[in-house]
C-alpha cells in the first residue's frame, strides 16, 4: 500500500508542478506581449524569422523584444502557450500593440499594402510616433 500511495503523491506533485510552470510561462509571455509594443517570437535558424526581423529593421522601433525560442530552455512549453494565443505552432510570430499580427508572410503582405507603418504608429512603436501631438 505504501508504494502505491507514494506513487500517487509523487504523480500529484509532478502534475501540479508542471501546471504551475506552464502558468508561469503563460504569464511571462502575456506580460511581454502587453508590456512591449512589438514582440517577435523567433528561432535563430529559421529563414522566415530572419526575413521578418530584417523587415522590421527598416523601422525605428522604440520598444522591440525578440525572443529566440531555440535559445530558451522551456522552448516546447513556450510554443504550446503561443499556440493557445495565436493558434499557430510555427515561427516567427509577431505581436504589435498586444495583438497577434502573424508570421513573415502576413507581415510582408501588410507591408506591401502600406499598412505596417500604420500598425506600428497606432501602437506608438516608432521613435518618431512616440512624440505626442498637440
Amino acid at each position: 500500500m505504501k508504494p502505491l500511495l507514494l506513487f500517487v503523491v509523487a504523480t500529484f506533485i509532478a502534475v501540479t508542478y508542471a501546471e504551475s510552470k506552464d502558468e508561469d510561462i503563460a504569464a511571462r509571455i502575456s506580460t511581454d506581449i502587453h508590456k512591449h509594443k512589438v514582440v517577435v517570437y523567433s528561432k535563430t535558424y529559421c529563414p522566415y524569422s530572419k526575413k521578418l526581423k530584417k523587415l522590421l529593421s527598416n523601422y525605428a522601433i522604440n520598444d522591440l523584444k525578440i525572443v529566440e525560442l531555440d535559445k530558451q530552455k522551456e522552448m516546447k512549453a513556450m510554443q504550446a502557450v503561443l499556440k493557445r494565443i495565436s493558434g499557430r505552432t510555427t515561427v516567427p510570430q509577431l505581436f504589435i500593440g498586444g495583438e497577434f499580427v502573424g508570421g513573415h508572410d502576413e507581415t510582408r503582405r501588410i507591408e506591401d499594402r502600406g499598412n505596417l507603418r500604420k500598425l506600428l504608429e497606432k501602437a506608438h512603436a516608432l521613435k518618431d510616433s512616440a512624440k505626442s501631438t498637440p
